[in-house]
């Protein structure tokens, strides 16, 4: 016996299946970003990590004290 939520979430996942590839509406846009996509959807962290650490570690030496003092407010700030 099959239970209400059972079907209905079998239902969602039917609808999930059915999206659309993504379209800019331009293909000198939508082939960059498929590619762009594809390579951050299975290897982000190659080139992400390593450039938000060099990023942050740049920001602390660059301005100091004042970029922690800036990350605290806007850690009590949101």
């Amino acid at each position: 016996m099959k239970s209400k939520t059972s079907t209905i979430l079998k239902g969602y996942l039917k609808e999930v299946r059915v999206v659309e590839p993504n379209d800019l509406g331009y293909s000198f846009l939508t082939v960059p970003y498929r590619k762009i996509a594809l390579f951050f959807k299975t290897a982000p962290f190659i080139i992400v990590v390593p450039i938000a650490l060099i990023g942050a570690t740049g920001i602390v030496y660059l301005f100091g004290l004042l970029a922690i003092q800036l990350a605290t407010t806007l850690q009590y700030g949101f």
